[in-house]
């Protein structure tokens, strides 16, 4: 390519005999068309590790830079967006970039060239030792990796995950137990189900006690979701709906598991209630929930009761 020997690359290249908790990982890139090209790292097995990569064909959006953790063989980057886990950076088609990734702890910094860096400062995998690697969906070119066993990442922190206000964090699946969310307030399946595991039954109780604190009994719920969800509340179904990657022409069409997407305003009695995710997965971006109440009526039990 370009007139030079490269490797070109269409999946997950891992070298098994250099195994890191900590490093710098440097390589140069290109791509004629659109794709994904990264470094994994932390590697545990071909199924499960951390992922960055560059997206030429998003290039200046928020997303060119992108954290995408893999779970059971299944990229996650529905529910691991915005700024703590996303970036804009300029990724030219055609031309070489450098692509530098530096880990430590639970902190990754992801810089092409001179341009800011995307720094996420809670990774989604345990802080372990693991193989590195380089990865792409669909084909790209690589020179000159470059592999160190020291870290180099910013002082300065990146943005934390932003947890709404009321986010549920913790559910009872059926057939598996209680599930914690992300410190972004998602559930991620992925992380728990295998990828034969196609539907998911999520419970979770609460006691609402009206009184001063609602507007004519009133009460928001705000969720988003990928794929296929129906939420039942005491057995009656109150929302069903599909929401999955549809394009590249706006933020809406990602398909991303964000508590903005949807709000059910519902009128509520004093009580206890259950409310009922099923939960259907089709493809693999993410399979995901996340769900808010602000009410301080709204008093969730513990997530063991269901």
């Amino acid at each position: 390519f370009s007139g030079r020997p490269v490797l070109r690359l269409d999946g997950l290249i891992l070298f098994p005999e250099i195994e890191l908790i900590s490093g710098l990982v440097e390589v140069e890139i290109a791509a004629e068309k659109s794709c994904y090209p990264g470094v994994a790292f932390r590697i545990q097995d071909e199924h499960n590790y951390e992922l960055t990569y560059v997206q030429p064909h998003t290039s200046e959006q928020w997303d060119a830079l992108q954290y995408d953790p893999v779970f059971h063989a299944t990229n996650t980057w529905q529910l691991y967006q915005g700024p703590a886990y996303q970036k804009s950076a300029r990724i030219p088609a055609g031309e070489w970039i450098r692509l530098r990734v530096g880990f430590d702890g639970p902190r990754l910094a992801v810089q092409v060239g001179e341009q800011p860096p995307l720094v996420v400062e809670q990774l989604a995998h345990p802080s372990r030792p693991g193989w590195a690697g380089l990865w792409t969906y669909l084909p790209a070119y690589f020179r000159n990796l470059k592999i160190w066993d020291q870290p180099l990442l910013p002082a300065h922190p990146g943005d934390p995950p932003s947890r709404p206000a009321g986010v549920v964090t913790e559910w009872l699946a059926e057939g598996f137990g209680v599930l914690p969310c992300e410190p972004n307030g998602a559930l991620n399946v992925n992380r728990f189900l295998p990828v034969s595991a196609r539907q998911v039954r999520l419970k979770r109780s609460f006691d609402i006690n009206l009184g001063e604190h609602s507007i004519n009994g009133s009460v928001q719920f705000q969720f988003g979701f990928s794929d296929a969800l129906s939420l039942a509340l005491d057995g009656q179904e109150i929302y069903q709906g599909e929401h999955k990657f549809a394009g590249f022409d706006n933020r809406s069409s990602r398909g991303y598991v964000d508590y903005r997407n949807q709000t059910l305003i519902l009128d509520m009695a004093p009580g206890r209630h259950t409310l009922t995710a099923t939960l259907d997965v089709s493809e693999s971006f993410g399979w995901g929930l996340v769900l808010a109440c602000a009410n301080p009526a709204v008093h969730w039990l513990p997530a063991g009761l269901g």
